[in-house]
C-alpha cells in the first residue's frame, strides 16, 4: 500500500485530534466515612457504571483505589447543592489516619485521607459542604 503526502498527513491529523481528547478525571475526592468514598466528577458517569443490574465494575472496576481499598458496589449519584456530578462509592474498608490514592479509568490519581476517628471524618465532611447540612 502506497502512502501518499495526503495520507500521512490525515492520519497526523487524527492523531493530534485524538489526543486532545480528554477522558473524564476525579476533580475531588473525601472519605465519607470507614467505608465510603465520595468522588466530584469533572463529567457525569456513563449510565452502565451506575445500573445496579451491572456486574461489569467486579471485571473491570471503573475506580482504582491503593492500599488493597476495594469498591464493593457501583458508585451511587448524590444531589449535593453547588457539586455536579458527585458518587458515592461504597468501599471494602479504610484504615484510620491514612493517605490513599483514586483513580478513574487509569486518569490521573487523587489523593485523600482518612482520619483518627468516625466524628473527625464526618465533621470534615460537613465543613465541606457548609449550611448543607
Amino acid at each position: 500500500m502506497k502512502i501518499t503526502k495526503v495520507t500521512a498527513a490525515l492520519f497526523l491529523a487524527a492523531l493530534a485530534l485524538a489526543g486532545t481528547v480528554s477522558a473524564n478525571q476525579i476533580k475531588s475526592v473525601i472519605a465519607v466515612d470507614f467505608l465510603h468514598v465520595e468522588v466530584v466528577m469533572k463529567e457525569a458517569l456513563p449510565q452502565e457504571e451506575l445500573t445496579p443490574d451491572s456486574q461489569e465494575w467486579l471485571k473491570d472496576p471503573p475506580f482504582v483505589f491503593s492500599g488493597g481499598v476495594k469498591m464493593t458496589g457501583m458508585p451511587v449519584k448524590e444531589d449535593v447543592r453547588g457539586y455536579d456530578n458527585t458518587y458515592r462509592i461504597p468501599v471494602n474498608g479504610l484504615d484510620e489516619d491514612t493517605i490513599y490514592t483514586v483513580s478513574y479509568r487509569g486518569e490521573k490519581k487523587k489523593t485523600f485521607k482518612t482520619y483518627e476517628t468516625e466524628k473527625e471524618m464526618s465533621d470534615r465532611y460537613k465543613n465541606r459542604y457548609g449550611d448543607y447540612f
